[in-house]
């Protein structure tokens, strides 16, 4: 019996050829039958239909190349190994071209702080209070803004825009209570304290006092020689503490119930801007007097935080017979004068 020996996977093979003419090899059909790198294979053979004849396959040549003389064709070099490739997707458009960036606006951060500076400094100040409300909430307006753009990159003065912004808060809030204060003392009225004046009328060198101590004494009046002009002096005495503000003082002269046009009454001495404790002052208006005036209804208050004081002036020679309809207008009887 006979015993079959396996075949060694690692023996070298034995060239058959001849010597130089590689390994020996050659595929079933010969070289010629291996296909060209790239050509697509040729179906298989169909067996002719009956009672047709077969046309030849044409044979392919072999491709000339730079293979051993055998006639083999060497396989298709392949790429080294390397990272794969990956396809970009490219934009549906061209880029925009990107802007250079430009030089910072800081320009709310500064009027920021420069408006809460100036409100700072004037918020202080009792007259001025209400400036410093709107420049102050200016200035936290502007201040917000500011803060925001610098947060988004578009300034660098993050720090301007908050001083300007707690700056101008502080002193809003400031400038409000002082505000709140000039409008309660622009709203305080002094009343006049004496009967003379207020309850009755005062008569020609009746005295007439007012709550803050400042007196007003109006002696009878005195006619041009022509009788056409009449002058009305105002004597103010202060017998309070404080001062006594004059600015702002009004006159106004009746004759019966027709008040006179502010052309017929004019001042000649000016009054002070204030005045002072144990000061006094004469004031001295000129006025046109009418045909047939006998008598002069006068309305003053000495100043814009004075309430009016009223007065009923007998004019020489007159005889008061035309006052009366004017002192019923006001509520009161020719009896209800105070005389000296």
């Amino acid at each position: 019996m006979t015993t079959m020996e396996e075949p060694d996977p690692f023996r070298v093979p034995e060239e058959s050829g001849p010597t130089g003419r590689g390994t020996g090899w050659e595929p079933p059909g010969g070289a010629a039958t291996v296909p060209p790198p790239g050509a697509v294979p040729a179906a298989p053979p169909q067996p002719p239909a009956a009672g047709v004849v077969p046309a030849p396959v044409p044979v392919p040549a072999p491709v000339p190349g730079p293979g051993p003389a055998t006639g083999a064709v060497p396989l298709p070099r392949q790429q080294p190994y390397g990272p794969p490739s990956y396809a970009v997707n490219a934009p549906y458009g061209a880029p925009y071209a990107m802007m250079p960036p430009g030089p910072p606006r800081n320009g709310l951060g500064t009027a920021s702080l420069v408006l809460g500076v100036i409100a700072a400094a004037v918020c202080w100040t009792f007259y001025l209070s209400p400036l410093a409300v709107i420049l102050g909430v200016l200035a936290l307006v502007l201040g917000v803004l500011g803060a925001a753009r610098a947060r988004r990159g578009g300034a660098t003065n993050r720090g301007a825009a908050l001083g300007g912004l707690w700056t101008g808060a502080g002193a809003a809030v400031i400038g409000a209570v002082l505000s709140a204060l000039l409008v309660g003392h622009l709203l305080q009225v002094i009343e006049v304290e004496s009967e003379a004046g207020s309850e009755l009328l005062a008569g020609a060198g009746v005295t007439v006092r007012f709550e803050d101590g400042l007196t007003v004494t109006m002696p009878e009046p005195q006619l041009s020689a022509s009788g056409a002009i009449a002058t009305v002096e105002v004597r103010l005495r202060n017998e309070g503490s404080d001062a006594a503000g004059l600015g702002g003082a009004e006159l106004y002269v009746l004759v019966g119930e027709r008040e006179l046009p502010g052309r017929d009454v004019r001042l000649e001495t000016p009054l002070p801007g204030s005045l002072d404790p144990g000061q006094s002052w004469t004031a001295r208006y000129t006025v046109t007097v009418p045909s047939g005036a006998g008598e002069f209804g006068v309305d003053y208050a000495p100043g814009r935080d004075y309430a009016f004081g009223y007065w009923r002036l007998p004019l020489p020679g007159g005889d008061g017979e035309e006052s009366g309809d004017g002192e019923r207008d006001r509520g009161r009887d020719n009896e209800d004068t105070a005389d000296v």
